[in-house]
């Protein structure tokens, strides 16, 4: 394999893994990072196990009508 093809290959693993964790919601954490760090100027960001704690309080908090 050359040099060139290998380059292509791992771009295109990187893409794959990155596209995975975007769906799979595994990237939440990070995008969260870089959307305060871009919006939100002198607040303290959450620490994992905080947005973690977060998330969650978001998804129950509400009433489901689906049931």
């Amino acid at each position: 394999m050359t040099t060139a093809a290998r380059t292509r290959n791992v771009g295109l693993l990187k893409r794959a893994w990155s596209w995975l964790r975007q769906v799979t919601g595994d990237a939440a954490y990070d995008n969260y990072l870089r959307h305060t760090v871009r919006n939100a100027e002198g607040q303290r960001s959450l620490s994992r196990a905080e947005f973690y704690q977060e998330s969650l309080r978001r998804r129950y908090s509400t009433p489901s009508r689906c049931c």
